[in-house]
């Protein structure tokens, strides 16, 4: 089964790119782990009637899981990102690198523009959760195009 994962249309995969494989698999099933458990502490106790968006994005947590999960997120997931920038080939970097900037003019052109936007109150403020989704959003679209295209 790892075989079969590692070779794609036939041809064997290099070390650099099974090793690339890998951590970008470890990123996902990390961010899986921690979504799971996002999911279980938050609707593990909702009552009915609950809006679940809201109780999902801005519901209390455990302290013990929040310290787990910023671990997770600002120990293990830098590491993971640190090793794979070591292993990518100059084509992923500049995808990445694109994506990266696509992401970095969304923040910087959509933010103030949406802030100014609800000072006048032409639009609802802004929801930090929602933008960072549309940073991760537009970051990857751009990086996947870039890199299978």
């Amino acid at each position: 089964m790892v075989t079969a994962m590692i070779e794609w249309r036939g041809t064997q995969k290099s070390t650099s790119e099974r090793a690339n494989r890998r951590l970008i698999l470890t990123s996902g099933a990390l961010g899986g782990v921690m979504g799971l458990a996002l999911a279980v502490a938050t609707l593990g106790g909702h009552r009915k009637g609950d809006d679940l968006v809201d109780l999902m994005l801005t519901g209390p947590l455990p302290v013990w899981l929040v310290l787990v999960l910023v671990f997770a997120w600002g120990v293990l997931l830098p590491i993971i990102s640190w090793r794979w920038h070591r292993v990518v080939d100059e084509h992923e970097r500049e995808a990445y690198r694109d994506g990266a900037v696509a992401g970095h003019y969304l923040m910087s052109i959509g933010a103030p523009v949406w802030w100014l936007l609800a000072r006048a109150d032409l639009v609802r403020p802004i929801d930090p959760v929602a933008f960072f989704a549309a940073f991760i959003v537009v970051s990857g679209v751009v990086w996947s195009w870039r890199k299978y295209r």
